[in-house]
């Protein structure tokens, strides 16, 4: 496999979350409901404005909600603490 074709399979959240927020865009913007004409939106604003709410709602994510930031302290707490890689050698040398 090359590596853009594995990089195309690779799931990237950030990327399905601007999809999803972009077709339901595309469904409003395009979405000829009521029969009136307006101004539609170029689709790559579209496609621009769905990444930046997407990170937005990411940035949000991790700042109010409960679950996720209880989801980033357990990992946090999780990480292994090996004391073999600190250097206490250091605290007896004169600076």
């Amino acid at each position: 496999m090359s590596t853009q074709t594995e990089a195309k399979e690779a799931k990237d959240p950030m990327r399905d979350l601007a999809l999803q927020i972009y077709v339901g865009l595309a469904c409003h913007a395009y979405g000829d409901v009521g029969g009136t004409e307006r101004a539609r939106p170029q689709p790559k604003a579209l496609a621009q404005l769905s990444f930046k709410l997407a990170e937005a709602f990411q940035a949000a994510d991790g700042e109010f909600n409960p679950i996720t930031i209880a989801a980033a302290a357990a990992t946090k707490s999780a990480a292994p603490f090996d004391a073999g890689d600190l250097d206490l050698g250091s605290l007896h040398t004169r600076r």
